[in-house]
Formats: structure tokens, sequence, C-alpha cells
């Protein structure tokens, strides 16, 4: 239990400091498009998305979602580009969106359950996303069968 604790504790120190560095590598609306060439920004970002991707990737709570879904590094690094696009691409109760709901096990399984087709139903999925964090829930969003 206590080693279970630390862990999370550790995780989450890194989970901050890779959204920050993420965050800071960022192209946003005030960078002109000269600036986004004549920088290595992207690169960078890209760095950052890659260890963000490989801590969800290798976080064991993560696991079973993983297995289920055959979930891999690329379509981790999908859902984040989509979450950003879709509105996830801001803060919410201390948690990037885009980048926190990879890393957890409830928010990453409610992402990959169903095949959101409509705009509208991803919008909705990161609005619950988002109520998910600002309510400091703990529980499963979605219940599915590991079996």
């Amino acid at each position: 239990m206590l080693k279970e604790i630390f862990r999370s504790v550790k995780k989450s120190f890194k989970v901050k400091r890779l959204t920050k560095e993420y965050l800071k590598h960022s192209i946003t609306e005030q960078t002109s498009a000269f600036e986004a060439l004549m920088s290595d920004r992207s690169d960078k970002r890209d760095l950052v998305l890659d260890e963000i991707v490989d801590t969800s990737f290798n976080e064991p709570n993560n696991q079973p979602v993983i297995k289920k879904f055959k979930l891999n590094k690329e379509k981790l690094k999908e859902i984040v580009r989509k979450l950003e696009f879709f509105g996830g691409a801001q803060y919410v109760a201390g948690h990037y969106i885009s980048v926190s709901s990879i890393l957890y096990p409830q928010t990453l399984e409610f992402i990959v359950y169903k095949d959101r087709k409509a705009e509208v139903e991803k919008m909705r999925m990161v609005l619950r996303i988002m109520d998910y964090f600002k309510n400091r829930e703990t529980g499963n969003i979605v219940e599915i069968d590991y079996k």
C-alpha cells in the first residue's frame, strides 16, 4: 500500500513536469508562423509527447486498458492530438486535459471504449473528462468487463 502511494506521488510530480515542458514547447496562437518555422519547438514538443506516451504506456494501472483495446504508442499520441482539437487543450483542477487523460486508466478507458463518430460526441467526451477532473472523481466513468 505504501509503495503504491509513493509511486502515485512520484507519477504526479512527473506528470506536472512533463505537462509544463509540453506546453512550453507548444506553438500557440500568439506564435507567428515565422517564429514557428525558425524554432525547434515542434521537435522538442514531440520529444516531450513521446515521454508522456511512454509514461502512459508503462503505467501498470493502464495495462488492462492497453491490452483490451490493443493500444500502442501511436494511438496514444493520436488520442492526445484529438483531445486537444476537441477542446482538451486546457487546464482543469490542475490537469491539462489532453495529457492527463491518457495517464489514468479511468479516463483512458472512457476515451477508447467506443468509437465516437460525430464531432458533438467527441466534444461531449471532452466535457465529461473535464468534469471528471474538476470534481476530483476517482472511480470508473464506464464499466467494462476485462475477462
